[in-house]
């Protein structure tokens, strides 16, 4: 192998690996909640929600799916980050840019998805209290 062919090999593989690592990472660091709840049981509690210990359940659903969609976003944003540093952008130097935006953007959706949770979180917990 060529000195430049035995470069990009190790680059890929070290760009592989990291990327193994860090999607294998995220369902281990974004800490699975108590309160979070199925798609079929939040569709069935916002159809049937009459009391506050329902719009409880609920609030504390929204505010743990927050929570996990701040976590995934600050992964995004880190690995965002990994692909801007050498050696991945002088290696590769016409694939990391759209790596990074990639990552970019799936930061913020899911900054916008935890804010509407919350606000959906907020609005659940005013419904309970005014019960």
């Amino acid at each position: 192998m060529t000195r430049i062919s035995t470069r990009i090999v190790v680059a890929l593989s070290a760009i592989a690996l990291a990327m193994s690592v860090s999607v294998a990472g995220f369902g281990a660091q974004a800490p699975t909640s108590k309160d979070l709840l199925t798609s079929k049981q939040v569709k069935d509690l916002v159809a049937a929600a009459q009391t506050p210990a329902d719009h409880v359940k609920l609030q504390k659903h929204f505010s743990a799916l927050a929570a996990e969609y701040d976590a995934d976003a600050a992964e995004h944003a880190d690995l965002a980050q990994s692909y801007r540093k050498p050696p991945v952008g002088r290696l590769m130097p016409g694939s990391y840019p759209k790596k990074a935006e990639h990552c970019d953007r799936l930061t913020q959706t899911l900054r916008d998805a935890a804010k509407e949770a919350r606000e959906l979180a907020a609005e659940h917990g005013q419904m309970a209290s005014a019960k």
